[in-house]
């Protein structure tokens, strides 16, 4: 994964999400001055990166490597987080599960 392409994607979607760093960063859990050395030079771990992507409605793919946005597909991921958040999480658990075993199979 290339950091300077990183960094020039995570700015484009945050751009895109008409959303600000200080957002980013409160979602996030992480100070404004961690978001901005993603902005510029260090790179997140693979969590943060999962939580960028889905805050920034945008792939994992997308901000690691450059892959083009389905956006269909991105609308059907926020379609299954918002019917998972009235879940039990027993059942968000046995979904993770399942996507897990989905993803190791390659379905």
């Amino acid at each position: 994964m290339s950091e300077e392409m990183f960094h020039t994607r995570l700015r484009a979607a945050i751009e895109a999400r008409g959303t600000t760093v200080i957002a980013v960063a409160t979602h996030l859990g992480v100070s404004r001055f961690t978001v901005n050395r993603w902005l510029k030079s260090q790179m997140p771990d693979d969590e943060q990166i999962s939580r960028l992507a889905a805050y920034l409605n945008v792939s994992v793919d997308h901000l690691k490597f450059g892959s083009e946005i389905d956006y269909e597909h991105m609308m059907r991921c926020q379609i299954l987080f918002a019917l998972s958040t009235d879940l039990e999480t027993r059942h968000v658990d046995a979904m993770i599960v399942l996507a897990e075993g989905l993803l190791a199979t390659k379905v």
